[in-house]
C-alpha cells in the first residue's frame, strides 16, 4: 500500500468522495470528486454536516499520472446556486450524451440538503471527461418525498444509464435504494424498481456494478445507527427490475464502494467508524457470495468523521482508494484531524 493525499487545506472540511463522485476517464486520467467548504476547526459548529451539504460545493481534482499527484480544485456545483437555480427557475433543458464514450460523466446530488424532508435530486453532465458540465435538471419525484442522490450508475449493454439512488418512500419511515432508468442519454428519467428495504433501520448508498453476464451487484450500507451499520449485497438478474439479497460482507462496515476487478474479482472499500478508526476492505472471488479476511487499509483515524470511499483500477491489480479522512496525529484537532481527501494505492 501507498498512501497518499488527494486534497487537503487546513482552512477547509473536505469530504465524501461517495457522495460527489469518481471517473477513471482514462489510464492515468482519473476525477475525483468531494465536498468543501471553509471551516475555521477551533469553532465545533463548522463541523456540522448540514453545513457544509447546503452551504458548500462539490469540489473536482484531478490527477494525470495515476493518482500519484493531484492539480488544482474546480468547482463542479455550488450548492446554494443550484439550490436558488432549481427551487426558485425552471429546471434546464438536458443534452444528451453518450454513454459509451468514457469522457461522458453523470454527477448527482440533492437540493437543498440530503437531510431536507422535501429533498429533491438533480443530474448534471459532462461530455468531455469533467472538464465542463451542463446544467443541473431535477429528476422527476415519482411519487417519492424526499431523495438522497449521488453518482452511482451504470450502463446496460441496451445503452440505457441506471442510477442507483436513496429514498425516503411515503409509508416507511426509513430510507430504501430506488433504481431510475434513463433511455435517452441521461435526458429523462424513470423509477424503475426499488430495492428491498426494512422497517427497522435505513438501506442507503447503494453502489452498482455490472458482471459480464449482465448481473446487477449492489452493495448498501445499512445503517441502525451511527456505530451500528454493516454492508449487504443484492442482485438482480433482469436488468435492475427485480432484486434478491446474495451476501453480508461484514459485521461492521459505514458507507462501502464497490468495484468489479479486470480479473473478475470485487472489492469492497468501506469506511470504519467504531476504534480504531479507519479504512478497510475485503475482496470475493465468487462474484459477492462469499467474502475473503478484511485487509485494514487504514487505522490511524482520529475520530468517526472519515470514510465514504471510492475506487477505481488504474491498472490491472492496482487499485485507487479515496475517502475522506482526519488523522488521530493531525496537529490540529477537534473531534479528530482536518477533514481531507485521502487516498490509498493497492496492489492486490
Amino acid at each position: 500500500m501507498e498512501h497518499l493525499t488527494v486534497y487537503r487545506n487546513e482552512r477547509e472540511f473536505s469530504s465524501w468522495p461517495f457522495n460527489a463522485g469518481m471517473w477513471k476517464i482514462a489510464e492515468n486520467d482519473i476525477l475525483v470528486g468531494f465536498m468543501n467548504i471553509d471551516c475555521d476547526y477551533a469553532n465545533p459548529k463548522q463541523l456540522a454536516h448540514r453545513r457544509v451539504e447546503f452551504f458548500g460545493r462539490i469540489a473536482t481534482v484531478r490527477s494525470q499520472d495515476g493518482g500519484r499527484t493531484w492539480g488544482m480544485p474546480e468547482t463542479l456545483a455550488d450548492n446554494i446556486e443550484i439550490n436558488e437555480q432549481l427551487n426558485f427557475g425552471a429546471s434546464p433543458e438536458v443534452a444528451g450524451v453518450s454513454f459509451g464514450d468514457p469522457r461522458t460523466l453523470l454527477s448527482c446530488w440533492t437540493t437543498p440538503n440530503s437531510g431536507a424532508p422535501d429533498a429533491k435530486a438533480w443530474v448534471k453532465l459532462s461530455g468531455d471527461g469533467g472538464r465542463s458540465w451542463g446544467a443541473a435538471a431535477l429528476l422527476p419525484a415519482c411519487n417519492i418525498p424526499r431523495f438522497q442522490g449521488r453518482p452511482s450508475y451504470l450502463v446496460r449493454p441496451d445503452g440505457s444509464v441506471l442510477l442507483f439512488l436513496t429514498a425516503k418512500p411515503q409509508h416507511n419511515p426509513y430510507d430504501r435504494p430506488v433504481v431510475y432508468g434513463s433511455y435517452d442519454g441521461g435526458v429523462n428519467w424513470t423509477l424503475l424498481s426499488y430495492m428491498p428495504a426494512s422497517g427497522e433501520y435505513r438501506v442507503i448508498c447503494p453502489s452498482p456494478v455490472m458482471l459480464a453476464d449482465g448481473t446487477i451487484v449492489v452493495a448498501v450500507r445499512c445503517k441502525s445507527s451511527m456505530e451500528g451499520a454493516w454492508s449487504e449485497v443484492y442482485v438482480s438478474e433482469d436488468g435492475g427490475f427485480t432484486w434478491r439479497l446474495r451476501s453480508r460482507i461484514n459485521e461492521h462496515g459505514d458507507t462501502v464502494h464497490l468495484t468489479l476487478l479486470q480479473d473478475g474479482r470485487l472489492l469492497a472499500v468501506y469506511g470504519y467508524r467504531i476504534p480504531p478508526f479507519g479504512i478497510r476492505a475485503k475482496i470475493s472471488e465468487d462474484e459477492g457470495r462469499t467474502w475473503g479476511p478484511e485487509l485494514i487499509l487504514r487505522d490511524d483515524g482520529g475520530s468517526k468523521d472519515l470514510g465514504y470511499p471510492r475506487t477505481v483500477e488504474v491498472r490491472p491489480g492496482e487499485v485507487l482508494a479515496t475517502y475522506y479522512f482526519n488523522r488521530k496525529d493531525d496537529p490540529i484537532q477537534m473531534n479528530g484531524g482536518v477533514r481531507y481527501i485521502g487516498g490509498t494505492i493497492l496492489k492486490l
